[in-house]
């Protein structure tokens, strides 16, 4: 029964080969381009794009404290179906995983939702999304994980942010596509990186109690819009790809986020988080940064009160591509902290990185990436070479360590 699944889109991906590839006309019908995956257009009726994604890496880290590791792993293998139906309003989205059971076990369905834009003009378009989808909280945890200009989002990033979970959201776009806001209700919390006796964490899990949590999100891109038309920012890929507009375009947001959750003792823990990023793109140069401050007050006679804090930043260099090649070179480099708090083990707040050194424990994580990318074919065929010098200082008796961590990634999409 398990393999049910899988083998149908199997059955659905040899037939769908069979299609001639074609160049899309006026009259729509099925087209197709390399790293952009397969597109039905049955105008306001229905609209089908389907492509799918493939990540491999080799990772070794050399340990101060710890055995060294070496180990290749399919990060991802995404299956991911967008389109309409009915109208041009009804939309709908779902991620398939094959390998990524998530940090709680939750299974392979990474995303699977319908939004109707209920207000949609050329002024603007404001629409509800129902089911399992991204929290809409923190800039590069929202972006696609296949535009990622380094291997694996920040530290910072997977430790306050970077969650699916199940809900509503409202969503809007205004003011000349410059303006872009979210308010959602959801099961669970938005941090991925919350320790594992707090009972709201995992895309999957049902909310425990009466009390969902919340989230409200907004970016504005001052000079002109920064994202391309797009209603929110999910499909957002870092780096500035333009080449016939070079002037320079940022975007400033922020994001707020309430959690009602339980401790593994079933104690309440109410937890306010906040989120201020930006990014600005000019001459193939893009910068980014973010802030995550967040306060975990756990409920009980013995109150404990926990103020986790990180922020990451980045910057990125495209060079151009040379005569008539398709390849690109890109150079990056990012600085990012994690800080926990001295709070209460045990309260259910304390975070982890995800990464080696400082899992499970309290105290600073320090990182600095340089990588080197190979585009191909832009993010959807290239290759990554990332090392991180690791710098992990836990609170207490706990003895310092430095790692060193080697990285090499491919991509493809199709």
């Amino acid at each position: 029964m398990r393999k049910t699944f899988p083998c149908g889109l199997l059955a659905i991906a040899v037939a769908a080969s069979l299609v001639p590839a074609q160049e899309k006309s006026s009259v729509g019908g099925w087209s197709s381009k390399p790293g952009s995956g397969l597109k039905y257009d049955g105008g306001d009726a229905f609209g089908l794009t389907w492509t799918n994604r493939i990540q491999i890496h080799w990772t070794y880290a050399n340990n101060e404290d710890a055995p060294d590791t070496n180990t290749f792993n399919v990060r991802r293998a995404r299956t991911s179906l967008n389109g309409n139906v009915f109208s041009k309003n009804i939309l709908y989205g779902f991620v398939w995983d094959a390998v990524d059971q998530g940090a709680t076990g939750d299974g392979n369905i990474k995303q699977g939702w319908g939004q109707w834009n209920f207000s949609s003009s050329d002024t603007g378009k404001i629409g509800l999304k129902v089911g399992q989808a991204k929290t809409m909280y923190g800039m590069e945890a929202t972006n696609t994980s296949a535009g990622l200009w380094f291997v694996e989002r920040s530290a910072a990033s997977r430790t306050f942010a970077d969650t699916f979970s199940r809900g509503a959201w409202l969503n809007g776009l205004m003011a000349e596509n410059k303006l872009r806001w979210t308010a959602g209700a959801m099961n669970t919390d938005v941090a991925a990186g919350l320790g594992a006796g707090y009972t709201d964490r995992g895309e999957e899990t049902a909310n425990s109690d009466n009390e969902l949590s919340y989230v409200l999100s907004a970016s504005f891109d001052p000079i002109g819009d920064f994202h391309d038309g797009r209603q929110t920012v999910e499909s957002r890929r870092q780096g500035d790809w333009r080449t016939d507009d070079q002037s320079f375009k940022g975007t400033v947001g922020f994001g707020v986020a309430l959690g009602n959750g339980k401790s593994g003792a079933g104690q309440d823990i109410e937890s306010t988080s906040l989120n201020v990023n930006t990014a600005w793109s000019v001459n193939g140069i893009q910068l980014m940064a973010e802030y995550f401050m967040r306060t975990d007050d756990l409920q009980a006679a013995a109150a404990d009160e926990e103020e986790p804090q990180g922020w990451t930043l980045s910057g990125g260099y495209l060079l151009k591509k040379s005569g008539d090649s398709a390849m690109q070179w890109g150079l990056g480099l990012r600085v990012t902290m994690v800080e926990t708090d001295e709070g209460a083990t045990g309260s259910g707040v304390d975070f982890v990185t995800g990464a080696p050194g400082i899992a499970g424990v309290d105290g600073e994580c320090m990182e600095i990436s340089a990588v080197l990318n190979a585009f191909y074919h832009g993010h959807s065929c290239k290759t990554q070479i990332e090392y991180t010098l690791q710098d992990v200082d836990p609170s207490g008796a706990a003895a310092s360590a430095t790692n060193n961590i080697l990285r090499i990634a491919f991509q493809i999409e199709f």
